[in-house]
């Protein structure tokens, strides 16, 4: 009980120090405890585009090979030490030293004063994080009313555009501002809530604030068959490979795939469904078969991988196939 006390006065005065804690400790690098940096190589199993830092309140991470867990569960791992000495490691850091105490009275007082800072954090955080997505709807709300308003001033996208025909793509129903293709993005009820931008060298990105979790572009009717995907290439690949035939979801990335999947399950249901998976195979674990599998299962879908082509040192998806068959005579086929 007296490690337990000791354990809870330490995470007491770590609060929001995680990000020095770490690299002082660890070792680890500014980047490593930056909340705002994604899917960076992790520094306990060296996994490449798996490993997120989310905060240096707790010192929360995640990596999508070996796990999530707090500051102390990450000097673990990175150190290979066990749980009390993680825990002296920080209280030294700290100047937290082990208090003996006089009595059990004394002691019995200073876990009740513990026991109340933690609970006036836990209830400020929550508070805050209430005022967070009140705030956070707010924007994604102006953002989507932003983003009618462009579609409804912009221009059919033209077919010569750079990104079109490097890809080999007709322009479908995109509209085109400046030199900038946009890509309208749905989510429940098929609403209208953000745009993708992509520049003529294929940079893409989304209009601030606008909401990214669980949007997805349609291609297509309604149809017997609905392909789900991470991107627009891929689905627009997908829509013409089958001469136009079938329903299609881009996703717009892996974190989106099993949202959307439901989503399209609900739009669709009496549709078989297939998720069309990017195959990284340049990486050591292939985390477009690995998340095409989880969207799969919550959707109760079938996977399609496409084929590696030529050994391509990174990866394939099918808008790869679709371009190493032939492109626009592939569609056309």
């Amino acid at each position: 009980m007296r490690f337990q006390l000791y354990t809870e006065k330490v995470k007491e005065l770590a609060f929001g120090k995680w990000d020095l804690i770490l690299q002082e400790t660890s070792g680890l690098t500014d980047d490593e405890v930056n909340p705002r940096k994604n899917n960076m190589p992790c520094p306990c199993c060296g996994g490449h585009d798996r490993y997120s830092f989310m905060s240096v309140d707790d010192g929360n991470y995640i990596c999508r090979q070996c796990g999530a867990g707090d500051g102390f569960s990450l000097i673990m791992k990175v150190l290979g030490c066990g749980f009390v000495e993680a825990v002296e490691l920080v209280g030294r850091y700290l100047g937290v030293e082990r208090q003996t105490y006089r009595c059990q009275a004394d002691f019995l007082r200073e876990q009740e004063r513990l026991i109340e800072s933690l609970e006036a954090r836990q209830l400020k955080r929550e508070q805050a994080a209430k005022e967070a997505a009140v705030e956070k709807h707010r924007q994604q709300a102006l953002a989507a009313q932003k983003a009618a308003g462009i579609l409804k001033m912009a221009l059919p996208a033209n077919p010569e555009h750079p990104y079109l025909k490097r890809k080999q793509f007709p322009p479908f129903n995109l509209k085109q501002r400046g030199s900038r293709l946009l890509v309208p993005l749905y989510t429940h009820g098929h609403n209208l809530v953000n745009i993708e931008h992509i520049t003529s060298k294929g940079e893409k990105f989304g209009l601030k604030c606008g909401q990214r979790e669980g949007v997805y572009h349609r291609f297509g009717s309604p149809s017997w068959t609905v392909y789900i995907c991470e991107g627009w290439a891929t689905g627009a690949s997908l829509f013409l490979m089958e001469q136009q035939s079938i329903r299609v979801y881009a996703a717009m990335g892996k974190g989106n795939l099993t949202a959307v999947s439901l989503i399209a399950k609900e739009q669709n249901p009496d549709s078989r469904l297939f998720i069309a998976a990017d195959n990284d195979t340049h990486l050591l674990t292939n985390l477009g078969l690995n998340d095409a599998l989880k969207a799969a299962e919550a959707a109760g879908a079938a996977v399609m991988l496409p084929p590696a082509i030529d050994s391509d040192s990174k990866g394939t998806d099918f808008s790869d196939f679709y371009i190493a068959n032939g492109g626009y005579a592939y569609g056309a086929q």
